[in-house]
């Protein structure tokens, strides 16, 4: 029986970054480099994550950290938790915080805080108490210039209905955001948005604007709000251009995206392949993605689907492989389903690149990579989330 590989075989980069710090760190904080120069967290997660990858047993050197164009204030999806007591709400993170707080962050928009502060002071008044009292989370999307407010609520009624109405009546009025829907979740999840929605009645659109928008170069993409999009837009661009420069597509290759979201890469970088396909679980996204292939007219050679991305889809489901073939994966922060790597391996690709947003899982599937025949050739870190003790990856495999 092969023993099951597990992520505690592996160090752990966060221990790494502490282990390089010359600082005290805050374990409590979700933001413990925050504080410190730009430059000198920069050095410190190039020192930490050639230690965390040469601990982990990877021999290739990575290159340098790409440092984030906006290193503060980035973060274009922010979230607080509710807090209901006596005396009104408060907005947190992960620890419960009193009436009247509101929790701020050095990687949000200024005016996302000035939007959390609003939505507290309105919600704490005796006059919305029936909806204070359903609610999750206040969420906000969108990008630099322009938000978008989701609001998370665990019970609907008619109460809460009709002060929804009101709520949204006064933000036309003061115009901080471009649009709203209310987000419903019974079961008070820790993930403020689920990929898949049980019923028609989960998401309900208030006022505004249905969608968000993103343009990468001459490439204009719009999703919907509960889909996923990188939380930090500055880093976009600059990421989808590595991508493209690291895989270095062709007219005659056929691009494999998978966890493709709306299509991030496959209406960038998959538009100088002769056939795309993307696989994403996401309903919404791929719907989204069609809408965006349908108007650049590009939906003859790039083809979208919804499904759980797994061994039995990969062997069983896809088309017959080309020898032309490219693959992009954007995994959860978890990495692949058991059994996906060893699965694609075997349709003999060109060339992989693999995104990967959690830095601790990438030493682990590196080896699954190598122990089906790829070893790495290029590792690029990106530091799409300055101020914490997270990297995204880039990691270019081939035969």
């Amino acid at each position: 029986m092969k023993k099951k590989q597990n992520r505690k075989d592996f160090p752990s980069f966060e221990k790494s970054v502490k282990a390089c710090a010359d600082f005290p760190w805050d374990s409590q904080s979700p933001e413990p480099l925050a504080a410190l120069d730009y430059k000198k967290e920069c050095a410190l997660k190039d020192k930490a994550f050639c230690q965390f990858l040469s601990e982990s047993g990877i021999r290739l050197k990575p290159k340098k950290i790409i440092p984030s164009p906006k290193p503060r204030n980035y973060r274009t999806t922010t979230k607080r938790r509710v807090f209901l007591s006596q005396n009104g709400i408060g907005l947190g993170f992960a620890e419960p915080v009193a009436a009247g707080v509101v929790a701020k962050s050095a990687l949000e928009p200024e005016e996302h805080q000035e939007i959390y502060e609003y939505l507290q002071e309105v919600l704490s008044s005796k006059k919305y108490s029936p909806l204070a009292q359903a609610l999750n989370w206040l969420i906000i999307r969108g990008n630099y210039d322009r938000q978008f407010l989701i609001i998370n609520i665990f019970k609907m009624n008619s109460g809460v209905v009709k002060k929804l109405k009101q709520l949204s009546e006064e933000l036309q009025k003061n115009k901080l955001v471009i649009g709203a829907m209310s987000y419903f979740d019974p079961s008070r999840s820790e993930y403020y948005l689920e990929a898949e929605k049980p019923n028609g009645l989960q998401v309900k659109h208030l006022f505004g604007q249905k969608l968000l928008g993103l343009k990468v170069g001459e490439t204009l993409m719009r999703y919907s709000p509960t889909g996923f999009s990188q939380v930090n837009e500055s880093m976009v661009p600059h990421m989808v251009n590595l991508a493209e420069e690291i895989l270095a597509p062709e007219q005659e290759d056929h691009l494999l995206d998978l966890y493709c979201g709306y299509g991030l890469f496959s209406h960038t970088v998959g538009s100088h392949c002769q056939k795309v396909t993307g696989v994403e679980l996401s309903s919404d996204a791929i719907q989204s993605a069609r809408e965006i292939a349908k108007r650049l007219k590009t939906g003859r050679h790039m083809k979208f689907y919804s499904e759980m991305i797994n061994a039995h889809l990969v062997r069983d489901k896809f088309d017959f492989p080309s020898q032309q073939e490219l693959m992009l994966l954007d995994p959860p922060r978890n990495g692949c389903e058991p059994g996906v790597i060893a699965a694609l391996a075997e349709r003999k690709p060109k060339r992989v690149l693999q995104i990967f947003c959690g830095t601790d899982v990438v030493p682990k599937e590196i080896k699954l990579w190598q122990k089906n025949g790829y070893t790495p050739k290029t590792i690029q870190p990106i530091d799409m989330f300055p101020g914490t003790p997270n990297l995204e990856t880039m990691v270019l495999f081939g035969k």
